[in-house]
């Protein structure tokens, strides 16, 4: 069962032709996702206090074939400040690498997403809002294993699966709970009847 996720969050932008180097937030504090499949999703300002951003690659698409940079190489730099995580990465001499920074410029492709391993000690939070949808808070995560240029920012039920098991573990409890409250409302109910029963007997 894995613990990976991936979400999409930001827009890049080329900013120097010679160097093809693209640049942008791989992703933003406190900002609220878009409906995820059941919960909305922001990331608190501590989340990557503690993470391991000692080796992070740039792919596109998520695909481990198409390397754009690395952080151990120094080809991708990575600094967290107080919008969130930047990035800047200097694309290599590739014919995939040179057919990405073209569509870049023409912003024909300019968003972003990261994947990432959340803590297992108090990772995340979830709250229930008026509206029915989960609110999930990101407050640690253990590491960062990647951020990729992206064509299509979609998700599939693998890049949200954690967080569905969390919000599913929580839906369970719910209805334990209310089953323990109406079993408890009919013992009650029950000894009343018993109760009146006796009083009949008198």
């Amino acid at each position: 069962m894995s613990n990976r996720e991936i979400r999409a969050m930001e827009t890049i932008k080329a900013v120097d032709d010679e160097q093809m180097i693209v640049e942008g937030y791989a992703l933003r504090f406190n900002t609220l996702s878009n409906d995820l499949g059941g919960f909305v999703e922001t990331i608190s300002p501590e989340a990557l206090k503690e993470a391991d951003l000692s080796d992070v690659r740039c792919l596109i698409d998520h695909d481990s074939s198409k390397v754009l940079g690395r952080t151990v190489s120094e080809t991708l730099e990575l600094k967290v400040d107080d919008e969130g995580l930047y990035f800047r990465c200097q694309l290599p001499d590739t014919t995939y690498a040179n057919n990405l920074y073209t569509s870049i410029k023409r912003k024909d492709i300019n968003q972003c997403s990261f994947g990432f391993i959340l803590s297992e000690d108090d990772g995340d939070s979830f709250e229930k809002r008026d509206d029915g949808l989960f609110k999930r808070t990101i407050r640690k995560i253990k590491s960062l294993f990647d951020v990729s240029i992206v064509t299509y920012p979609a998700y599939n039920d693998t890049d949200v699966a954690p967080a569905l098991r969390s919000i599913e573990a929580i839906k369970e409890s719910e209805q334990e709970e209310v089953r323990k409250a109406q079993q408890e409302e009919q013992r009650k109910i029950e000894l009343a009847k018993v109760q009146l029963e006796l009083l009949k007997l008198k």
